[in-house]
């Protein structure tokens, strides 16, 4: 009986001793905690570190984490343009981190999970953001865009981008417990009849200057021709010129002395051949002379 007396008081001491010392747990990087009492959150929160909970006996502290990293969400977005009468999508793309001084609120009025089932909980990033900033991010950029044509996205993206991400930053952070590191438009989706009137009207540019490349081709392949024709034009006229030159030094030439001096050597070759007959000049021109020399 002694002895099992002594185990009893042995276990419930090792029991009490476990008890005693708490729970370890740990406030990862990147994330604040706060300790949750059956009275409710104790004052202040607890850096990244390790520690365990005070003991405990019939109920115990519980550790809550908040993550306080930056998180990138990402969302999607149509809107209907009214200038255009045509449906427009957009991605709008957000880097975000709690507020250090809203870490209070954050811990106050959003729930907890236990994510890992092992008596630690978290206030994910995500679900805070969903409660705060996504619909105001959303309503936002939709009601700031529908006063752009298509066109003025398409042709100030830039500019546009840059108005919205102001607006949007200056409204996340004076209504919900974010910081904003970035916000902007991304993967601007233009609708099908638009992107299909610019392919359009690339062909049709193309097109043109390949006409216009062909045009100036004919260009200078005229201009040659031209010049072609010319030169050939003045070779032509200078050759005409040197033959009248010729013709009018001979006309000039043909006296009646020069035509008496030809016909006498003609008649000394005669004279100089086996085969002649002697006639006065005189008579090739008469009727006799001429039936003679048939």
């Amino acid at each position: 009986m002694k002895s099992v007396i002594v185990k009893a008081v042995g276990l419930f001491v090792v029991v009490a001793t476990l008890t005693g010392c708490g729970q370890k747990v740990e406030v990862p990087p990147a994330h604040v905690g706060k300790i949750m009492t059956k009275d409710g959150y104790k004052e202040g929160t607890i850096p990244t570190s390790k520690f365990r909970l005070d003991p405990c006996w019939a109920y115990c502290d519980k550790l809550v984490t908040l993550n306080a990293s930056d998180q990138s969400v990402s969302e999607k977005l149509k809107v209907f343009m009214p200038k255009d009468k045509l449906e427009m999508a957009f991605d709008i793309r957000a880097t975000l981190s709690v507020d250090p001084s809203d870490y209070e609120q954050v811990f106050a009025k959003v729930g907890t999970v236990d994510t890992n089932n092992d008596g630690i909980f978290e206030i994910p990033l995500n679900t805070v953001y969903k409660t705060y900033a996504q619909n105001i991010l959303m309503a936002e950029a939709r009601e700031f865009l529908v006063n752009y044509s298509i066109a003025e996205v398409a042709s100030s993206r830039e500019a546009i981008n840059a108005e919205l991400s102001q607006r949007l930053a200056k409204a996340i952070s004076e209504r919900t417990p974010f910081n904003v590191r970035y916000l902007g438009l991304a993967d601007v989706d233009y609708p099908t009849i638009i992107l299909e009137a610019q392919k359009n009207a690339a062909q049709r540019r193309e097109m043109i200057e390949q006409e216009n490349a062909q045009l100036e081709i004919s260009k200078v392949q005229l201009s040659r021709q031209l010049q072609e024709q010319t030169m050939q034009r003045k070779i032509d006229v200078e050759k005409a010129k040197a033959e009248a030159e010729v013709n009018k030094i001979l006309g000039d030439s043909m006296t009646d002395d020069y035509q008496t001096y030809q016909s006498f050597q003609v008649m000394n070759k005669m004279a100089e051949s086996q085969n002649k007959v002697f006639m006065p000049v005189e008579m090739l021109t008469t009727v006799g002379g001429q039936l003679q020399l048939k």
